[in-house]
């Protein structure tokens, strides 16, 4: 009998140790999850705060580049129309593009470079 409370013991022993073993380890593994998302988390934020300053920049490059373009298109039409008088023909014209896509078609592809149609483009498969 005492063998068997012997074996018993021991295997009560490293099922009690095992158990233990368990959560020591997973409390561990939560720590470092917890860590690792921490850190994450902080990256994330930064980059979208990275994001938004460069958005906010852009923004206001593009808001001088506009400006300069108005006073360089300014400064043109008021030099076209000093040197030309009443024969000024720099104007502010807009392209209408209902025009551009009836005369060419929405759905026509361009062709070559060469002036003539390769084939390369076509749909059709080639026979022979």
């Amino acid at each position: 009998m005492n063998e068997f409370t012997l074996i018993l013991s021991v295997l009560v022993a490293l099922v009690v140790g095992f158990i233990i073993g368990r959560f020591t380890s997973r409390a561990g593994d939560a720590a470092k999850l917890q860590s690792a998302y921490n850190k994450s988390r902080k990256e994330l934020e930064q980059v979208k705060r990275d994001l938004g300053d460069h958005f906010t920049g852009s923004a206001a490059l593009l808001e001088q580049l506009d400006e300069q373009y108005q006073r360089l298109y300014q400064y043109m039409a008021e030099q076209n129309q000093k040197l030309c008088g009443e024969n000024a023909s720099f104007k502010h014209e807009q392209i209408d593009t209902n025009v551009v896509d009836e005369e060419y078609g929405v759905d026509v592809q361009p062709l070559d470079y060469s002036g003539e149609p390769s084939g390369l483009l076509r749909d059709q498969q080639k026979t022979g």
